[in-house]
């Protein structure tokens, strides 16, 4: 009996051992956070965006605000809200939709509009509302804020960066890359030196540098956005540590 059990006992040991370093891992997932950017337009300081990310669960919001202040109101008369609604969970980053609340001062009188982009999976389209117009639905599409935090979710998780598609109101574009995880350094006000991986991506519509902190779980140090029809570059730097206790 000894002789009989014993290999059937090693057999069971190496099928649970296979099954252990067989089993899919769980996906990280972006802490919900507080975090406020210097914003830069032609190399001076022209306000603040504040952006949070909160969660319920798996039903995630991602906020912006951004207004200049009083000073540059003059050169900048624009100010913004934007809200995005996401799915994370340990298998996906998925966006569903993103709403824009902008407001422009003129000298006599204020501009309010709205844009709300939404994912129609049973239509298998991204619908823009205020204007009835549409395009496909690409499993990996986001917009000009939640691109950011999309790629941290896939540098977090050793996940591909091709198929990423960048969606606003007026395009929808594939991103290409051509640089991914490069070595660099920058300064922010609360770290000089600051060790980064270096991304930048472009379509038709923008150039885009991203440099992610691995000392904050890859948390976006630094975006540098050229509009190439405005020849036109935001920048926006972190300008503290993120409040992650949120």
């Amino acid at each position: 009996m000894f002789l009989f059990n014993k290999p059937h006992h090693l057999t069971l040991t190496f099928l649970a051992c296979l099954a252990l370093f067989s089993a899919p891992s769980r996906a990280e997932t972006l802490y919900p956070f507080k975090a406020t950017f210097n914003v830069r337009v032609f190399g001076f300081n022209v306000g603040e965006a504040k952006q949070s990310l909160s969660c319920q669960q798996q039903n995630c919001l991602l906020t912006s605000e951004a207004s200049p202040p009083k000073w540059a109101q003059r050169f900048i008369n624009e100010s913004a809200i934007e809200k995005i609604k996401l799915i994370q969970n340990d298998k996906e980053f998925k966006w569903l939709e993103y709403k824009k609340y902008l407001t422009r001062h003129y000298d006599d009188h204020t501009v309010h509009k709205t844009y709300t982009l939404i994912r129609d999976d049973a239509k298998h389209r991204v619908h823009y509302v205020e204007e009835n117009k549409n395009w496909p639905l690409h499993k990996l599409v986001y917009d000009t804020i939640s691109i950011a935090y999309a790629i941290q979710y896939r540098v977090l998780n050793h996940l591909p960066l091709n198929n990423l598609y960048f969606q606003d109101n007026k395009i929808q574009q594939k991103i290409l890359f051509s640089v991914t995880n490069q070595p660099d350094e920058i300064d922010l006000d609360f770290k000089d030196e600051l060790q980064t991986k270096r991304f930048e991506f472009h379509n038709d519509k923008m150039s885009v540098k991203l440099w992610l902190v691995p000392e904050i779980r890859d948390f976006p140090g630094q975006i540098e956005i050229e509009n190439k029809a405005e020849k036109r570059t935001i920048t926006l730097e972190l300008n503290r540590v993120p409040d992650f206790s949120n």
